[in-house]
């Protein structure tokens, strides 16, 4: 099959789980036999395929990561003429090239990412006739608790025009019906997945080990742990994923004990005002924001932590969690996640619930035992959690689009 694939981002130009999945569905499909030309913007970054049978076509230049920060105006100092306006250019000229690369060799399907590719998608489907797959990552409705009108009415077209969706979960789905108008009938839901073998670390006899909260030596960190329990966040710092709510409770876990540090990685728009609230609230001695990390540092962080808490107010998915679970470290979610819905080892707490989610933190560092067996749970999950999987069942939804595509009389 030969895919025209739409995406914002392609590593190492990245902001999110997006990209992650565009990296490794790609790779299973090419390394399946199948064709895929993905259509980015220029990012001004070395963007190296990785496979034989992946091209990687940049159009327009942009520099925006799209879900860092932005305003209803669509612009911010960092954003140079804006991100709508950005998008729309970059939408024009990849349905151009699809269609120029489409006169030459044939494509069978069109595969477009979230709202950022869905008009280049729909202007694609009508030029070369062939049928769209939309997936949604996530929604603006899951992005702020303040939706920008601009994005919801290109969300919802993008329902409109694609003959088939993917949902990341089924709370993906259920916000496509609720708040976008979807037909539930074309939507199809395909989880993420993860690449266990870049995160488990591995014995002398190349056996996984039970991870840093399991039991196995953490890995030496630049920051300092001071031989104290360590608890991560790592994720946008944006009001979506909760790092406010960590904080809030840190806070009552330092009130039960002291031996915890709090490492924040990442970075976003709410980074000064949680340096300020952590200061208010007397944690900066407990508290390490880390920045951006790269990949490599993120592996290290993970294996690091003795649990790592998603507190996000909505979460469509969550691939961080899958990362720490193969990483053997325990995970707290709240129970506004998609991840939740196929992840049985992680404890689930309501991302308001600051005490229940400062209990939780406190049994899973106090007890050994219960964080052995949930790293070792974690194991079970990701057994049905892989790319392999999740790239088999987009090529059945793929094989379902083209099969009952009808072309216009």
């Amino acid at each position: 099959m030969r895919i025209a694939m739409l995406g914002w981002e392609f590593p190492p130009f990245i902001s999110g789980g997006l990209g992650v999945h565009c990296f490794e569905l790609t790779q299973r499909l090419a390394a399946a036999g199948h064709s895929i030309d993905f259509f980015m913007p220029l990012s001004g970054k070395t963007v190296v395929s990785p496979h034989s049978g992946i091209r990687l076509i940049e159009t327009s230049p942009s520099v925006l990561r799209p879900y860092f920060m932005f305003n209803k105006k669509g612009k911010l100092a960092t954003y140079g003429d804006g991100l709508i306006k950005a998008v729309e250019v970059y939408n024009e000229q990849a349905a151009q090239m699809v269609a120029s690369e489409h006169a030459q060799t044939p494509y069978d399907l069109i595969h477009c990412h979230d709202w950022l590719t869905a008009p280049g998608g729909a202007r694609a489907r009508r030029s070369i006739v062939r049928p769209l797959v939309q997936t949604f990552h996530s929604t603006e409705f899951d992005r702020t608790s303040n939706p920008w009108d601009a994005i919801v009415r290109i969300e919802r077209q993008a329902v409109a025009d694609a003959d088939l969706l993917i949902a990341v979960s089924k709370r993906t789905k259920d916000q496509l019906v609720r708040h976008l108008g979807a037909d539930e009938k074309k939507i199809r839901v395909v989880y993420n997945g993860v690449d266990a073998s870049k995160y488990r670390p591995l014995g002398p006899d190349g056996t996984p080990l039970s991870g840093g909260a399991g039991g196995s030596p953490k890995p030496a960190l630049s920051v300092q742990t001071e031989g104290k329990h360590v608890v991560l966040f790592l994720g946008r710092l944006t009001e979506q994923k909760g790092p406010v709510q960590f904080l809030h409770a840190a806070k009552k876990v330092l009130e039960k004990r002291q031996d915890v540090l709090f490492f924040i990685a990442g970075t976003g728009e709410l980074m000064p005002l949680l340096i300020n609230l952590s200061m208010e609230m007397g944690l900066n001695s407990h508290v390490r924001f880390l920045g951006y990390l790269p990949e490599a540092d993120q592996r290290r962080i993970y294996r690091a932590a003795d649990v790592y808490v998603m507190p996000s107010t909505s979460e469509p998915f969550g691939i961080t969690a899958l990362e720490a679970l193969a990483s053997g470290t325990p995970v707290i979610l709240s129970k506004t996640s998609g991840v939740g819905e196929v992840v049985k080892s992680a404890l689930k707490v309501d991302f308001w619930d600051i005490q229940g989610m400062a209990q939780k933190i406190i049994s899973v560092i106090q007890y050994a035992p219960l964080r052995k067996s949930m790293s070792d749970m974690g194991t079970d999950d990701l057994k049905h959690l892989t790319w392999e999987q999740v790239a088999d069942r987009t090529l059945e939804v793929y094989g379902e689009a083209v099969q009952n595509f009808k072309r216009p009389q």
